[in-house]
């Protein structure tokens, strides 16, 4: 009986469970949005609805200015604005979320998804119109983009690090090219996210890999991890510094 519990605890340890937790609670977001809005007359549109978007926790600087409430640069995460939104960031938070964990470690990636998606979200906060409401897991997402970007400098040497962070940085392009020509998409939040990610890729780095023989060869270094370190907190510092100018007589 031991050897199967501890079988099964190894198990757990080596499955994506992060990635499994952030999957399951924007799904369960979803579904008690989807039901509130049936209850209260919006048929399946209910994650749709501004007003409840907004008060499921969905970014909007009106909130945050004038009520403090700050717990809004990290609840937009797990809210999406249609099914087609959750499926398309769901799809992909499977696929390279698991990835990412595998080689980041599970409390590693938990920090840098939520690192990320806040770094997403304050960049919005700063330089979005005050008035606009947003959500989703794409600031988290295109953190991962960054991750793979930084990923692909530290193990140069790596086939499968070096071929994912080329696809990573192929469809952050796209994807940006797309939020060009898209009204309805908070480009500044997957720009905070990418650049968040960015930095946040080399200060976590993949400590699973240290083991392969393609990352004997590799450029990585404490000094660049805190100088990294140091630009995600100055950078976040310097997106409040200019909030507070822009909106200092409501914070």
């Amino acid at each position: 009986m031991e050897k199967i519990r501890n079988m099964n605890w190894q198990r757990i340890k080596n499955d994506s469970w992060v990635t499994m937790l952030f999957l399951a609670t924007q799904i369960i977001v979803f579904v008690v949005m989807t039901l509130v809005g049936l209850t209260r007359g919006m048929g399946i549109s209910g994650t749709q609805d501004v007003g409840l978007l907004y008060e499921f926790g969905a970014l909007n600087a009106h909130g945050i200015i004038l009520y403090h409430e700050f717990w809004r640069f990290i609840t937009p995460i797990f809210i999406h604005i249609g099914l087609t939104h959750l499926l398309f960031n769901s799809v992909f938070l499977y696929f390279a979320g698991r990835d990412l964990e595998a080689i980041m470690g599970h409390w590693r990636f938990f920090c840098f998804y939520l690192l990320a998606g806040i770094g997403g979200n304050i960049f919005s906060f700063a330089f979005a119109n005050p008035a606009s409401i947003s959500a989703g897991a794409s600031t988290a997402l295109f953190g991962i983009f960054g991750a793979f970007i930084a990923l692909g400098r530290i193990f140069p040497h790596n086939p499968k690090i070096q071929y994912m962070a080329k696809n990573m940085l192929t469809l952050a392009g796209i994807n940006l090219l797309f939020n060009i020509f898209a009204s309805n998409i908070d480009m500044l939040g997957h720009v905070g996210g990418l650049i968040s990610g960015l930095l946040l890729g080399f200060v976590f780095s993949a400590p699973q890999l240290l083991s392969q023989r393609f990352s004997a060869m590799r450029d990585d270094n404490i000094h660049r991890r805190i100088a990294c370190g140091l630009g995600f907190v100055l950078m976040l510092v310097a997106l409040i510094m200019y909030s507070l100018q822009k909106y200092g007589m409501y914070l």
